[in-house]
């Protein structure tokens, strides 16, 4: 029997079976984790699986093995913002988005365990957590599912390092501890097993380093009825609430907006413009979080209820660019106010082939990173050779919305099958779905801004 060192370096890959291939391509990568020296023969085998399983339900386990690859690629580089980390997080988003409801539950597991865990590492653990939420049960034993909650507590410890308060951290820890302890059970390979205990410890060790907390002394019941305790339970469940324990506790935390901005400089003028400007961004997006709401609750043959749900997605697409407005005051950059976009504002020169600026080029910021990294999905790897699909999809839509019009369809015979109309039409579903996504990458966005700012520190 041929061993998998043979195989990977055989001169004929194609004698050989896929799970064979995969096996040793494993092995290649894990001599390259190791020796921090590429196998020669790793491109090859790669190459050979993509090429082998085009068309197939298992074809991105090859994209899978290709990230992995970049991902210690990635590791050898200084540059936190590498062209393989760049092309490493497009291509999980490419996976996400394409293949979402058509490969086998074991797959799509497999994607979203590791796209998570390339979030949090990042930074974008709300991100992170979220992905971890899409993953679907198995009528198998699946490997990457029995890792679900062990993975939601590793992110949930790496989303405490950005809560400043006390309380808020020891909350998140309690229950990254309690995630992580209950899922190790789950695990039956004894490698993820071991993975898991380790950062279980870390988690204690985080724990014992804060103290005895009472972490119920902030807690105030929900008193809300009727239809608004209907909108405050769907913000929870749909993780929208300006508010950090929704992370932590969806079900049990107080359905309402904690999150505050306070400036703690000395320029008390620059603090009140900046305070001023913080409590417009907040209030500008719970008022289109409320129409989102009163959107998906209305009939959907209503012909107002797609034209409230362009409005929702619009209006809050600009609010990342507001955000870059306000990071353009927070640290002073100096960009006038019409290239202070989120796309530009990270440049010298504001332009995105051009180097990082200092304050997030040399930043330790986590939040501050994550921010970056969320505006790379929004508006596209500089560094990549190509871009997401979802990206460019939802950027037209946007900016047929702002300019000219968009097309709401419901039914298969309404699709046009040539000419400029089909490229103004949307199906009802993916406008509910882009709404709702947009909202929540908003909130991401101003969470992530205020986290990054919450310091006080530049």
């Amino acid at each position: 029997m041929t061993n998998l060192q043979e195989i990977a370096q055989s001169d004929d890959y194609g004698q050989f079976e896929i799970k064979e291939l995969y096996q040793a391509t494993q092995l290649l990568l894990q001599e390259f984790q190791k020796s921090k020296t590429e196998p020669e023969k790793l491109n090859d085998i790669i190459a050979h699986l993509k090429k082998r399983l085009e068309g197939q339900t298992a074809y991105p386990l090859a994209i899978l093995l290709e990230s992995s690859q970049l991902g210690i690629r990635h590791q050898l580089q200084k540059a936190w913002n590498s062209p393989m980390k760049q092309r490493q997080l497009f291509l999980f988003e490419s996976l996400f988005f394409q293949f979402r409801g058509k490969v086998p539950p074991t797959v799509w597991n497999q994607i979203c365990l590791n796209y998570a865990e390339v979030l949090i590492y990042v930074g974008r653990s709300l991100d992170g957590l979220h992905v971890l939420e899409q993953m679907v049960e198995s009528e198998t034993t699946d490997p990457s599912y029995q890792r679900k909650d062990a993975e939601r507590g590793w992110g949930l410890l790496f989303y405490s390092t950005f809560l400043t308060g006390k309380e808020e951290k020891a909350d998140a820890l309690h229950k990254a501890r309690e995630l992580l302890s209950q899922g190790i059970e789950n695990i039956e390979d004894a490698n993820g097993s071991a993975l898991y205990a380790d950062r279980l410890k870390l988690a204690q060790k985080m724990l014992d380093e804060i103290g005895p907390v009472d972490v119920t002394a902030n807690y105030k019941p929900n008193f809300f009825e009727g239809r608004e305790n209907d909108y405050r339970n769907w913000c929870a469940k749909q993780h929208l609430l300006l508010n950090p324990d929704n992370e932590v506790d969806p079900e049990g935390t107080m359905k309402i907006d904690t999150l505050r901005y306070r400036y703690k400089g000395e320029d008390k003028e620059q603090g009140v413009f900046l305070e001023a400007f913080m409590d417009s961004l907040f209030a500008e997006f719970t008022a289109q979080r409320e129409q989102l709401f009163e959107a998906l609750e209305k009939d959907p043959s209503q012909p107002e209820r797609n034209e409230q749900l362009k409005m929702v997605y619009r209006q809050t697409f600009s609010l990342f660019n507001k955000t870059a407005q306000f990071l353009n005051h927070y640290y002073e950059l100096e960009i006038s106010s019409p290239r202070a976009g989120m796309q530009r504002i990270w440049f010298e020169d504001d332009h995105p082939k051009n180097e990082l600026k200092p304050f997030i080029r040399d930043t330790k910021n986590s939040a501050l990173k994550a921010l970056y990294w969320l505006s790379k999905e929004m508006y596209g790897y500089e560094r990549s050779e190509s871009q997401n699909l979802a990206m460019i999809r939802s950027l037209q839509l946007r900016d047929q919305m702002e300019r000219s019009f968009v097309q709401v369809i419901t039914k298969k015979e309404e699709v046009a099958q040539t000419g400029e109309l089909r490229k103004h039409q949307v199906t009802q579903g993916e406008l509910e779905r882009l709404a709702l996504s947009t909202c929540f990458k908003a909130r991401n966005a101003l969470m992530y801004l205020v986290f990054a700012i919450g310091s006080g520190k530049k």
